[in-house]
């Protein structure tokens, strides 16, 4: 008998919405109903005239259709204006040594407002904040090494999955930390060749060494894979100071504010199996964007240090950018990425990611995004839930529609979420973002194919993010871009407007 625990209960807020319209989309049916039945009464032929240019505007304009629930009118807009980009040339990027507009030190397309931040970390030693001038979101970057799970003891496994989720819920009560990006970077050697690298150094360094070492290091290399995976975690926590009490007035009160949270965060990773090993400095930033723009670069930055290091910001940019509705290019990439879509309605286990993050052929970055919401905000979600089914319920009754096992299941699920939020566990929204880089265009059917299979295997549902790839690539990063909660907020509603 299987030991490991299932989890369950994932639904997308649905509101008072009826099938696959929002709570607006079917207010504005309701009320369109409700207003050609009023004018039957004033002129019948003005009602059916009414009905007759109600329905298709409705169709093209209220109704979603397609995996990125859009309507009609939407994708033809979104079209349009990938078309029109494309045509003049307005969607590429250029790092030319004469620009007609000036860049300063901005990187490309929506990563455009960030900046870094050098500051103290509390710890003898400096550390990168990354501010967000549009939304005003301050962002602190973590590497992390987490315990690998294939090995462990369940009972470990199940101890760091506990810790996890009560980490997750107790940021509801952390209304200054706006969401936590996990992001996962594996790539089939990092540049790295094993068996060339070790032999090289052998002949480099070894030319004193005993003859039966090196022949015992000549076998045991020979014996080795040809390869090694170079893997990458961290950990993105993104700090929202407009809602920090008191609030601070300047960049170095903000940037303190920060460093002062992270040994608490620090601190509840570890209980969740994932051990802070630094916090990340300017220059390994930099070069982790540079790298993720220019791939072939890869191989000289991997064993690269910290010290000594002149780059500014612009060093991470990429040089020239291009994208078609499918695929993004950049400098020596090609890369695709996708948008998670729905979680699977069965009961999945704690190694539902595995496939995701292990390492593969191709290279391929994987980012999960969650943004918690408030303890407060919370329990009004999960009561309005309730209702909106409750009022699906009594409209299927009174059209005399029979229920349907995916409505009856929905309402026991809101019901359930309602019960264990009362018992203190924490409600949010999750998103996550895939992303595979090739440097041939050749191989990238390959590497796309192998991304769909891991997600078929995992029961996930992605869609490729068609016509918005420069924009995924840039929140698949995990440094500060987060869509789901807007990019841009206005001056009224972000720290240091």
């Amino acid at each position: 008998m299987n030991d490991t625990p299932g989890y369950s209960g994932f639904r997308e807020v649905k509101g008072f919405g009826m099938g696959r319209l929002g709570t607006s989309g079917t207010a504005i049916i309701l009320a369109t109903v409700v207003g050609l039945a009023f004018t039957t009464f004033i002129d019948l032929f003005l009602a059916f005239i009414g009905l007759f240019i109600a329905i298709p505007v409705l169709a093209l304009t209220i109704v979603p259709v397609g995996d990125s629930q859009r309507t009609v009118v939407e994708h033809l807009t979104w079209n349009v204006r990938a078309w029109w980009g494309n045509r003049h040339n307005s969607d590429a990027y250029a790092a030319d040594v004469l620009e007609e507009v000036p860049r300063v030190e901005n990187l490309p397309g929506v990563l455009a407002p960030l900046m870094p931040l050098t500051v103290e970390d509390g710890r003898g030693g400096t550390q990168c904040l990354i501010w967000n001038r549009r939304t005003g979101i301050l962002s602190a970057v973590l590497k992390v090494s987490p315990v690998g799970i294939t090995l462990a003891d369940s009972a470990d496994t199940n101890a760091w999955v506990r810790n996890f989720g009560s980490w997750l819920a107790d940021l509801g009560f952390t209304p200054i930390i706006s969401s936590v990006v996990f992001t996962s970077e594996s790539s089939p050697t990092g540049g790295v060749d094993q068996r060339a690298y070790t032999l090289a150094r052998m002949e480099r360094d070894g030319k004193n060494a005993p003859t039966l070492s090196k022949k015992i290091m000549e076998k045991a290399v020979s014996q080795s894979r040809s390869t090694t995976a170079d893997v990458q975690m961290r950990v993105t926590v993104n700090f929202d100071l407009s809602k920090a009490s008191p609030q601070p007035q300047t960049l170095s009160e903000g940037a303190a504010e920060v460093v002062r949270w992270l040994p608490r965060i620090e601190s509840a990773l570890a209980a969740a199996g994932a051990t802070v090993t630094d916090r990340a400095s300017t220059e390994s930033v930099i070069r982790n964007i540079r790298a993720a723009f220019d791939p072939a670069v890869r191989v000289f930055l991997s064993d690269t240090p910290d010290d000594d290091e002149l780059l500014t910001w612009t060093d991470g940019s990429a040089l020239r950018t291009e994208t078609t509705k499918d695929v993004y290019y950049h400098d020596s990439g090609y890369s695709v990425t996708w948008v998670f879509k729905g979680m699977p309605s069965s009961v999945v286990r704690h190694h539902i990611l595995l496939k995701m993050v292990s390492p593969g052929k191709y290279y391929r970055r994987f980012s999960m995004v969650y943004r918690p919401y408030s303890a407060a905000a919370a329990s009004d979600i999960v009561e309005r839930e309730i209702q909106g089914g409750k009022l699906r319920q009594v409209w299927n009754t009174k059209t005399k529609k029979d229920e349907t096992q995916r409505e009856y299941d929905d309402r026991v699920r809101a019901r359930k979420a309602a019960q264990e939020e009362s018992m203190g566990a924490g409600l949010g929204q999750f998103t996550m973002y895939v992303t595979t880089t090739v440097r041939r265009e050749e191989t990238l059917a390959a590497a796309c194919a192998d991304v769909e299979d891991r997600v078929s295997a995992t029961k996930l549902r992605f869609r490729r993010a068609r016509g918005a790839q420069p924009a995924a690539f840039a929140s698949s990063l995990g440094y500060g871009i987060e869509p789901t909660s807007g990019l841009s907020r206005s001056a009224a509603q972000r720290w240091l407007a």
